[in-house]
């Protein structure tokens, strides 16, 4: 007799969704890791790192190459795997945070260059918008899929 405690109860496309947000999220976090580390171990000697090291050191070219391919062929992979086992709310709880995120560029970035323009802020930052839309789509997808 099996215990029914123990079985898993989610469907396959539930298992599938589930593997490839890990998938994701572990592709997401190995980049993230050397995007710190290999920055730093490619200082010039005496060096003492900043705090945007991460976002702004150059990059050795093999690794620049590398994480490129990875974002720009293994995630869309994945992605496009990923829309095509999610259930309708999860994929409307997504689309909400896509489009969150897009009025946080198609409505910061301009105000962010008005504002440059009249001396205010300093020049755009393209990575602080990057990391303003990513935050705001993955919060907006979580509370529409949690809340």
């Amino acid at each position: 007799m099996t215990d029914l405690s123990k079985r898993d109860t989610r469907g396959p496309s539930e298992r599938t969704n589930h593997r490839l947000l890990v998938m994701s999220g572990a592709l997401g976090g190995l980049i993230g890791f050397t995007m710190v580390i290999v920055p730093l171990l490619h200082l010039p000697p005496g060096t003492k790192p900043g705090p945007f090291d991460m976002l702004t050191a150059p990059l050795p070219l093999w690794f620049a190459i590398l994480v490129a391919l990875l974002w720009g062929v293994f995630l869309p992979i994945i992605s496009f795997r990923w829309h095509r086992v999610v259930d309708e709310h999860e994929s409307r709880a997504y689309r909400d945070g896509a489009l969150a995120g897009y009025y946080v560029v198609g409505l910061g970035a301009p105000v962010w260059w008005f504002l440059w323009r009249g001396g205010v802020l300093p020049a755009l930052q393209a990575e602080w918008m990057y990391l303003a839309m990513m935050a705001t789509c993955g919060i907006v997808w979580m509370w529409r899929k949690y809340a």
